[in-house]
């Protein structure tokens, strides 16, 4: 074994971080306080696959991520794997604008109007994204028929090959069962207490955790902690000392899921519409729709008074479905229910936070929930590659991701990268 990894949470994140580590003869054990692994912001994860980003290392990373889940039975080598990635393709409609939310850290960055559309569809098919941009209602109507355009002005990105992963947390279990082939140990109902580490001249080093289980407490060997534990992510770091340059932040949002009863059984392709607001992952069994303005990106809160949020979910749930009726006039959803999810946002521009950290041993791949299932398993790989590199003291940050073969740089990840 190279050395004692632990991993803390069993999402989308930290099982694809887990499985990784095991593939490189880790020791590795996962830390997971629920009783069941992806019950936490990967179940409620929209999980549609799309590449449409302002950054070309955003662009590279989504688009790795497509291709891993286009291959996902290869990838977990499973003839049966539970999640299948649906490429029902993903429109991306666009109001007219160039002015961008007022900040990139309330959910939507500046992929919200038509500011700079062209070159972003360019950078998209420099990296290899199959892309088509439809300006204007009557060609986006001759696209997409399914949906009615009625405004002036709109435009739309189309990725033909991008779409969902259903069910989200079966992703999860087929990861946990890839890494459990390979002897990786999941904790379930632990709870992370405390990292003890030493002093080395003037840095801490990690040498052991505490967890706790029914009420019992173990301390585990620990060469390699990786924090994946999502919104809870911040408070994870504060019980390590080890408070990060860039800050992430837990973020509660409603979430609306139906199930998909239009009579004439059409399918329709995933969408964010930044006109109307809202998203759709269009599964039959779990139709879900959610909110992609930045006006429903900033409740940043953990907890679950019902009785003060239920009027808030009311009117939330009658303003997105009415959205979707207008975009989809005959659209027909049973079983109507507003979820309360909740994740983890890097405050600074909602990007995902890869890297080291100041604690010897320390690993963080956070502010990824509720933005990055799509790539996930990518991003186990890269938390892979940069812990055996920062192991052996390798200070190369430059990665080729396997599929697409587009180099990204690791350093455009860390946690002491400039705000945008």
């Amino acid at each position: 074994m190279v050395g004692n990894a632990v991993v803390i949470g069993a999402g989308i994140i930290g099982t694809s971080v887990a499985l990784e580590l095991g593939r490189r003869d880790y020791n590795v054990t996962v830390i997971e306080r629920e009783a069941e692994v992806g019950r936490g912001s990967t179940l409620r994860s929209s999980s549609v696959i799309r590449c449409h980003y302002t950054r070309k290392e955003a662009v590279a990373l989504a688009y790795e991520g497509q291709r891993v889940w286009a291959n996902w039975a290869s990838h977990v080598d499973l003839a049966h794997p539970r999640a299948t990635y649906h490429p029902v393709g993903v429109l991306f409609l666009l109001r007219r604008g160039e002015g961008g939310p007022p900040s990139e850290s309330l959910g939507v960055k500046a992929e919200m109007d038509q500011k700079g559309i062209a070159a972003r569809v360019e950078t998209m098919r420099g990296i290899g994204v199959p892309t088509e941009l439809y300006v204007g209602r009557e060609a986006l109507g001759q696209a997409l028929p399914c949906f009615q355009f009625h405004e002036e002005g709109i435009a739309g990105v189309w990725e033909p090959d991008s779409g969902y992963v259903f069910p989200p947390e079966g992703a999860v279990v087929d990861l946990r069962q890839a890494g459990e082939s390979l002897g990786v140990d999941y904790r379930l109902q632990t709870t992370f207490l405390s990292a003890e580490s030493s002093w080395e001249g003037n840095r801490r080093l990690i040498h052991s955790v505490a967890v706790e289980q029914n009420g019992n407490h173990q301390t585990l060997p620990c060469d390699v902690l990786v924090n994946c534990a999502g919104p809870a992510s911040h408070t994870i770091n504060q019980q390590v000392s080890c408070p990060l340059p860039l800050t992430t932040t837990p973020q509660r949002q409603f979430i609306i899921e139906a199930t998909f009863a239009n009579p004439d059984g059409r399918a329709l392709p995933a969408m964010a519409d930044l006109v109307e607001g809202f998203y759709i992952r269009p599964n039959e069994t779990i139709f879900k729709v959610g909110a992609v303005l930045a006006n429903d990106h900033v409740d940043f809160a953990m907890d679950r008074d019902e009785a003060s949020l239920r009027d808030r979910a009311r009117q939330f749930e009658q303003r997105l479905l009415a959205g979707l009726s207008r975009r989809v006039p005959d659209v027909k959803l049973e079983n109507i229910q507003t979820q309360i999810a909740f994740y983890d946002w890097t405050v600074s521009d909602s990007y995902p936070i890869l890297d080291s950290t100041d604690v010897g041993g320390y690993y963080v791949a956070i502010g990824t929930s509720g933005a990055w299932y799509k790539s996930g398993p990518v991003i186990g790989s890269l938390m892979a590659e940069l812990i055996d590199r920062k192991q052996s003291h390798n200070p190369d940050r430059i990665v080729t991701l396997p599929y697409t073969q587009n180099r990204i740089d690791l350093g455009l990840f860390s946690c002491r990268r400039a705000p945008s």
